[in-house]
């Protein structure tokens, strides 16, 4: 009998061991979720899947990682697998009905919600999603979203004559008009002792992991902008991490009109470290084709500061023909409060055989509540 006894001792301390690893790895890919780090949890997650596929808590956890990272379809075939080996699982039923409400399955939300409802009225979450649903009922209205105001001021340099100071003040608007669609109107003004002042409308459309839009400015009696323009592209996310644009745009100027295309490609590389990279291929303008290219570096975490840097090489276009501009910026927004947000960028552009110009902006945002 102590022989036995003895045998049997390593087991449970094994056990432990295991549960306070399997512990540590859930912890750990709570915490990359909560970081934003989708890439980390999900490889956390399927590790503990492979060594036992059938259990409905990684399921649960692991559908949440894909709803996160915009990844529904994925998302709704492993809470699916979840409810199916375990009916009973309140955990579980909440997390498909959240998943179903992400992916616009409204009315089948609302079910998942009723039956949760039934068994536990107060379950942890459920209210929060009763109040999603209910706003969604609401939602189909017209409502402001948000709206920007913003001032600068640029000091330029001209190579055969004396500088001068350029300003500009611009205001946007932005509606959401039921709940996929958000327009968005601008008024800017910018004074080079000429004064042009243009008008812009955009038209966004969001699908599943991406969005379409087109968009169109007017500027009266242009001096040196475009007289008119219209634009058109999207998004789309390949996979959670990397995400592919289009954007098309024809504009008409005192001189020609111009066609460009720019396809771009987006990278989150790290816990709101994202990089975006765009081909610009310019046609017209007197000047046949020519390329270009655009890098930006957002830093956008879950909450606190935001900030960009922005490198670019493209052949610019205003109403005295097309010249090739060297470009850099950099710009910091800050949270004010929960609806205010403050930005501040410095940019420097070089306008070969045009001007150099170093400018400074200043932008105030405020979103309206209930903006998505």
């Amino acid at each position: 009998m102590p022989a036995l006894l003895v045998a049997a001792v390593p087991l449970p301390i094994a056990a432990q061991d295991a549960a306070a690893t399997r512990t540590a790895q859930l912890d750990a890919a709570g915490e990359a979720r909560e970081a934003g780090d989708f890439a980390t949890a999900r490889r956390i997650l399927l590790a503990l899947l492979a060594a036992t596929p059938d259990d409905p808590d990684l399921l649960r956890r692991l559908a949440m990682i894909e709803a996160g990272a915009g990844n529904l379809a994925q998302a709704q075939a492993r809470i699916d697998r979840a409810a199916a080996l375990a009916p009973g699982d309140l955990d579980v039923a909440l997390a498909r009905a959240y998943i179903l409400y992400w992916r616009g399955e409204f009315a089948a939300a609302q079910d998942a919600v009723d039956t949760i409802g039934v068994r536990d009225p107060d379950y942890p979450e459920l209210a929060a999603l009763r109040d999603n649903l209910a706003r969604h009922a609401r939602a189909d209205g017209v409502r402001l979203r948000s709206l920007a105001v913003s001032g600068s001021v640029s000091d330029i340099a001209f190579a055969n004559r004396a500088g001068q100071t350029w300003t500009g003040q611009s205001v946007a608007i932005a509606v959401d008009a039921g709940r996929a669609n958000t327009l968005t109107f601008g008024l800017e003004r910018e004074d080079r002792g000429p004064v042009d002042t243009q008008l812009s409308g955009r038209f966004d459309h969001r699908i599943g992991n991406g969005l379409l839009y087109v968009a169109a400015t007017a500027v009266p009696s242009a001096d040196f902008r475009e007289e008119w323009s219209l634009a058109a592209g999207g998004e789309i996310a390949a996979t959670d991490r990397v995400a592919a644009s289009i954007d098309l745009r024809y504009a008409e100027y005192v001189t020609g009109s111009i066609v460009a295309l720019q396809p771009g490609l987006r990278f989150d590389l790290w816990r709101g470290l994202a990089v975006t990279g765009r081909a610009i291929n310019l046609f017209g303008g007197g000047e046949g084709y020519r390329l270009g290219g655009y890098l930006r570096l957002d830093y956008h975490p879950s909450n606190g500061p935001s900030a960009f840097a922005i490198g670019a090489s493209y052949p610019d276009v205003e109403a005295d023909g097309v010249r090739q501009l060297r470009s850099a910026a950099v710009g910091l927004t800050l949270p004010l409060a929960d609806r205010v947000a403050l930005t501040a960028a410095t940019s420097y552009d070089d306008r070969e055989n045009s001007y150099r110009r170093l400018s400074g902006t200043i932008a105030l945002t405020y979103r309206f509540g209930g903006a998505r």
